[in-house]
């Protein structure tokens, strides 16, 4: 009875100690064995992500203002827009008024008259002189000669001045090499001009045989005197009424965003620069961005986008690259209906930046995988691919193995490299050193 009691207990401590055995058999493989975590790469495009900060700038834009003559100036009454804001055609953007229009209509009116009165009164004083076919033709021709000189003159020395701007110098034919659009177009109007002199001259001289008695010749200079004098005022009171209803209300030529003021109320302008510039029919504003610090590439077509991970994201594209005056670079982005709303309006827009991320994206899709699973430096970098082996009575182990791998790029915590890597499962983030063949054990939480 006792040796059986005996053998019972035998047996009892016997699995005991066997368990205990197997228990801290455990415990110690798993103390000693490095802990690394798991990841899989991933097969697509690395993406470069850069934050920039925009304001909306206007590329394409129309001028809007009226002609006013060398001796006019207007004076604004009120602007009723405001850069950023949107126009429609028809929409009245700046009132004014002619400076000293009371005065200069009073001025004109009385030359009017003035010219009237003297006609009257030389027609009074010259009833009884006849003015015959030939003494006509002979005046006609001497005053077209008279007009065509000073005309011929006052172009000749606009294209003289302009071709001392350009550097260049006149030739009989054709243009100076170099000459720009507007040079080319005073140079046609004097040419024009001066025919139009050549001809005259030869009515001149084909009428100049004939002599045109005193008399006659003075009546007819007077009479044609007091006439222009008389055109001229009533020409200038038809401008001035016309031109002062036209400024009363200067519209909008058809739809846009009214990119820069320059006048302001009560201001006296005169015409020698745009009341204000609205976009160009069709075209819209665009997000301009400094790119001076920037040194990667950029180019167009590149993809732009407000909030690019939420759920709102607005994805739009880079239309141009370029250096502005200062010789800074910029990029120019495409702004939409979307954008302008999202951030309120273009005015609000204009009052502070606009953060939009530029994402450069990778031609090729590459292995992209934890920046953090990859090791070495220089062109000597690798990553430990993991190995599952089965043992005999049933138990696993898991074993690392280096494989070299060309990196491509790195950005974000993401590094892409060359070989597809996408079969492998790949280890990292380990407790402790360790190295090619080492067998290891995955982290639980």
């Amino acid at each position: 009875m006792n040796l059986k009691k005996f053998a019972v207990r035998g047996i009892i401590i016997l699995a005991i100690c066997v368990a205990l055995c197997m228990f801290f058999s455990g415990t110690v493989r798993t103390i000693t064995t490095p802990k690394v975590r798991l990841t899989s790469a991933k097969r697509g495009k690395l993406e470069e992500r850069v934050e920039l900060a925009c304001k909306p700038a206007f590329p394409l834009v129309e001028e809007v203002g009226v002609a006013m003559p060398d001796d006019m100036t207007l004076t604004i009454t009120r602007v009723n827009t405001r850069e950023g804001y949107t126009v429609k055609a028809g929409d009245v953007v700046v009132e004014g008024r002619i400076s000293n229009y009371e005065q200069q209509r009073k001025a004109a009116q009385e030359a009017y008259d003035n010219a009237s009165e003297a006609l009257m009164t030389l027609e009074n004083k010259n009833r009884g002189i006849r003015i015959s076919k030939r003494d006509q033709a002979y005046a006609d021709a001497f005053f077209a000669l008279r007009d065509a000189r000073r005309s011929a003159v006052a172009l000749e020395l606009n294209m003289e001045a302009e071709l001392g701007r350009e550097g260049l110098e006149r030739v009989d034919e054709g243009y100076p090499e170099g000459a720009s659009d507007a040079l080319k177009e005073l140079i046609d109007a004097w040419r024009e001009a001066a025919e139009a002199q050549r001809k005259a001259q030869e009515a001149m001289d084909a009428a100049g045989r004939y002599t045109v008695p005193d008399d006659v010749w003075s009546y007819i200079t007077e009479q044609r005197e007091q006439q222009e004098k008389k055109a001229e005022a009533e020409a200038q009171l038809r401008q001035l009424v016309t031109l002062n209803d036209q400024v009363k209300a200067i519209t909008a030529p058809h739809d846009g965003y009214v990119a820069q003021i320059n006048v302001k109320e009560s201001e006296v302008w005169d015409g020698t620069h745009a009341l204000l510039t609205i976009t160009q029919e069709g075209e819209m504003p665009v997000l301009r961005a400094d790119t001076s610090e920037l040194t990667r590439t950029i180019s167009e077509g590149m993809t732009a986008a407000m909030n690019p991970d939420s759920y709102d994201a607005i994805e739009t594209k880079v239309v141009a690259v370029g250096t502005d005056s200062d010789g800074r670079k910029y990029a120019d982005i495409e702004l939409n209906d979307r954008l302008i709303k999202a951030r309120g309006s273009l005015f609000s827009m204009m009052q502070e930046d606009t953060p939009m991320t530029l994402i450069f994206r990778a031609r090729e899709a590459t292995g992209l995988i934890p920046t953090s699973a990859v090791r070495g430096s220089g062109d000597e970098r690798y990553i430990f691919v993991t190995e599952q082996n089965t043992a005999a009575f049933g138990g696993s182990t898991l074993k690392i193995h280096r494989m070299d791998v060309t990196v491509v790029g790195e950005y974000g915590g993401t590094t892409s490299v060359k070989e597809d890597v996408s079969y492998y499962t790949i280890a990292y983030g380990e407790d402790r050193a360790i190295s090619d063949g080492d067998a290891v054990m995955e982290y639980l939480n």
